[in-house]
């Protein structure tokens, strides 16, 4: 393989210029990607990475030039609080950037409570750690999970049940009423800043998440975040959905959390931003939960090549890497195709595609690789042909040491044997390829602790245990 020169840099106006000249978007002035990489990409990983390697990560995320890392969900999960702790320490110490804010997770109620009393025992700095209460407000959740959440508080009697033999009406005011007794508890808390978290925002009823909006304005928070939870968010819904609730409420700032189970996250932030949210959440390689969130490197492209935004700070040349750093600590693999980062993604196979790559660089491929820190790479294969060949042996003049010409007939003879070349490395390749894959998935479905292992695990464990004792 060989490195293709991808020529001159030229500012080159947006996509959107060209095929929508009269469009006009407003995106924020100052767009704030909440990388997800530290809590959702780690849920999502085949192995548990260790607190130090989430450091490292961390560090790398914020050299990129974003500024907001969400920790993780609170108090159940303890390796968060340390790996808050440690991420302030490193702060202090100058190892991340001041302006680095962390953002923990808690559901409204009695785990959040417990979580405020966590952040002010660990001893550390709280002011650039903010809190998001998350709260449910479709009818799915309010019915189900939102019970769940309450159970867990000692102090209230639940009968599920009668809960779901009322109607969905009286479901959705008790669900306020919940809401907003809790949240004084929040505007109260002295750390960094808080946030509320509607879950499930784009399948609840409209008018709810509009009284849900309108009862955390009244208590004074200035941020929420609209959750896509289920990854069902359709772009024809974002102008109400959004852009509704931002025009209503001015002095709010929105931001989103979408999720990519139709493989539309990256569309949804992007429009989604040009709405008016403020932020959205990203991940590297887009792992987190189900099918993941927007990839961070998408969404950084997609505003700065189709949309002419450009990000304050942001070091986009890092990106590949970057995505080379997560798949190693997280035991995961981006598709090798990825859009912007994947190992694959920019090359191409020699013949007219790579000659006419060097008159037109964007002429297939609106990114220069290396605005990512990647590169073009030519190959050789069964696309490139016998035109292909004679072209190459012309631009590298090899047969001039021969005293040869490039001509058909020598391209036709040299290109029998390149054939053959090809097929047997082609057939090396796949055996190697398909026993590597195989390994990998394997070793990936090995490291998954399922709860059927988890119950052989304990009955074994217990029977030992009960044994050693009796």
């Amino acid at each position: 393989m060989t490195a293709v020169a991808a020529g001159p840099s030229v500012a080159e106006p947006p996509v959107a210029a060209g095929v929508m000249p009269g469009a006009r978007w407003t995106f924020a002035d100052r767009i704030d990607l909440m990388d997800e990489s530290l809590r959702e990409g780690a849920e999502r990983a085949s192995v548990p990475p260790d607190l130090d390697a989430k450091c490292d990560l961390a560090r790398a995320i914020a050299d990129v030039g974003i500024r907001t890392l969400v920790v993780g969900m609170f108090p159940d999960v303890p390796q968060n609080a340390e790996l808050l702790a440690r991420l302030v320490r490193r702060q202090q110490a100058g190892q991340l950037p001041a302006d680095l804010r962390f953002m923990v997770i808690s559901h409204v109620g009695v785990t959040m409570r417990q979580t405020l009393a966590l952040l002010d025992e660990l001893a550390i700095p709280l002011g650039t750690v903010h809190v998001i209460a998350i709260h449910s407000v479709s009818d799915l959740q309010i019915t189900h999970l939102f019970p769940t959440i309450l159970r867990k508080d000692g102090a209230v009697d639940w009968d599920q049940a009668a809960w779901e033999a009322l109607d969905d009406a009286t479901r959705r005011a008790r669900n306020l009423d919940w809401l907003a007794d809790f949240l004084p508890v929040m505007t109260g808390w002295r750390g960094g800043g808080v946030m509320v978290g509607l879950l499930d925002a784009f399948r609840a009823d409209h008018g709810h998440l509009m009284n849900a909006v309108a009862t955390v304005a009244a208590a004074g928070i200035r941020q929420i975040r609209l959750v896509d939870t289920a990854g069902t968010c359709l772009p024809h819904q974002l102008p109400q959905t959004v852009g509704e609730p931002v025009a209503r409420f001015p002095d709010i700032a929105f931001y989103g959390h979408f999720h990519d189970d139709f493989g539309m996250s990256t569309a949804n932030a992007v429009m989604g931003l040009s709405l008016g949210l403020k932020g959205v959440d990203v991940s590297v390689g887009g792992f987190a939960n189900r099918a993941g969130h927007p990839p961070l490197a998408e969404v950084v492209m997609a505003l700065r090549k189709l949309y002419g935004v450009e990000l304050p700070g942001v070091d986009a040349t890092r990106l590949h890497g970057l995505s080379r750093m997560a798949e190693r600590i997280y035991g995961l693999m981006e598709n090798p195709a990825q859009a912007i980062t994947g190992v694959v993604t920019h090359s191409v196979q020699s013949g007219i595609r790579t000659e006419l790559l060097r008159k037109a660089p964007r002429i297939f491929d609106a990114i220069a690789p290396e605005e990512v820190g990647a590169r073009l790479v030519a190959m050789f294969g069964v696309r490139s042909g016998r035109d292909g060949l004679l072209r190459f042996l012309r631009e590298r003049q090899l047969l001039a040491p021969y005293g040869l010409e490039p001509t058909p007939e020598i391209a036709d003879a040299l290109f029998e044997h390149l054939d053959a070349e090809w097929a047997r490395r082609s057939a090396g390749a796949r055996a190697r390829l398909g026993e590597l894959i195989e390994q990998y998935q394997d070793t990936l479905n090995a490291s998954f602790f399922t709860e059927e292992a988890m119950t052989s695990w304990l009955s074994a464990h217990l029977t030992a245990v009960h044994m050693k004792t009796a």
